[in-house]
């Protein structure tokens, strides 16, 4: 594939299904209609297609009888909700600092979409650009980003901080609502031009008294999403393999592909859907063979195989012992 494949964390997703539900809509029937299997948004770090996800964010909308969906949305996501990128911004202690963080983080929960900064004279504008256009969904997508954005900028502005201006690539048939958070803001649409203005005086305001204290000090970790293909399946059979049977169908169905063009595109790469199954199927093993005291055949059956014997030949196959000779020389080290 010549661009990354428009994918997006189950984590993005999680407030939005519980959001729909809450409000009355069928947050699961929806999701089918999207072609996306709600079983496979039960782990964080799950793929799904993107533009699957805001085409459900469009179904949800017409059946909610609202154009305003991202921003109930918003109300009810904490930077918490998004995992270890959302606790990297809660943990910024200046606006340059969170906003220069959420623009190259963003690649670890969503490809397709980018943030990114310009300035205008004493103007600084934050965009969200996709490469399609956009559609009531990605409408959505921009009113939840910048409802959350300002929220945030509000740690630093203070709590009745409002953009000077706003920009939306696609124009509703309804009308922004008179919501506080927008406040004073001129709202335009524009084809094309996505982004949130403020004053470029703002980058080195530091946090308020108020929130001061809720910053903490330890790291973690947000590796970017893989922009190649094979690096994706790999992610995705990772996320789905304890437990599951990871078939090429499912893996190419999650990813939004048909099982013939995953094949075809993995080749082009070098690579195999079986290969990259097996190569993270016995490295699991590995770890859970040296790190935990689980049975045999109880990671035989965690890692999809259909009984231990088939485990432990594959096992011995590719290392050249079994499993419990490899893990009794594990426990001597």
């Amino acid at each position: 594939m010549s661009s990354p494949l428009p994918v997006a964390r189950a984590l993005i997703i999680a407030p939005w299904v519980e959001t729909v539900q809450r409000l009355g809509a069928p947050a699961e029937a929806l999701l089918v209609r999207a072609g996306i299997r709600p079983e496979l948004l039960q782990h964080p770090n799950t793929l799904f297609p993107l533009q699957k996800g805001l085409r459900w964010v469009e179904l949800a909308c017409q059946s909610l009888g609202t154009q305003q969906l991202g921003l109930h949305v918003a109300d009810a996501t904490a930077n918490e909700d998004l995992g270890p990128y959302g606790s990297v911004l809660s943990r910024a202690h200046t606006l340059y600092e969170y906003l220069h963080q959420g623009v190259s983080l963003y690649g670890s929960v969503v490809l397709g979409q980018r943030f990114r900064l310009s300035t205008r004279g004493a103007q600084v504008r934050l965009h969200l650009d996709s490469p399609w256009q956009p559609t009531l969904g990605d409408y959505q997508s921009q009113l939840n980003s910048f409802a959350i954005t300002i929220a945030n900028i509000r740690r630093f502005a203070g709590p009745r901080w409002a953009p000077e201006e706003i920009s939306f690539g696609f124009r509703p048939g309804e009308a922004l609502p008179p919501a506080e958070i927008f406040d004073g803001t001129r709202v335009a649409y524009r084809p094309g031009e996505t982004y949130l203005q403020f004053p470029r005086a703002l980058l080195g305001q530091g946090l308020c008294d108020a929130v001061q204290g809720s910053v903490a000090a330890q790291s973690v970790v947000t590796p970017s999403l893989p922009d190649d293909l094979a690096g994706l399946v790999s992610l995705q059979i990772e996320s789905l393999l304890s437990g599951n049977a990871v078939t090429l169908e499912l893996l190419a169905e999650s990813l939004g592909m048909s099982g013939r063009s995953l094949q075809r595109c993995l080749a082009n790469q070098g690579a195999s859907f079986t290969a990259l199954l097996g190569d993270l199927r016995l490295r699991r093993a590995a770890e859970w063979l040296q790190r935990t005291d689980k049975p045999v055949v109880e990671i035989a059956l965690d890692l999809g195989y259909t009984d231990a014997s088939n485990f432990t030949r594959a096992f011995r196959r590719a290392i050249g012992v079994s499993p419990s000779v490899f893990r009794k020389a594990a426990e001597r080290r």
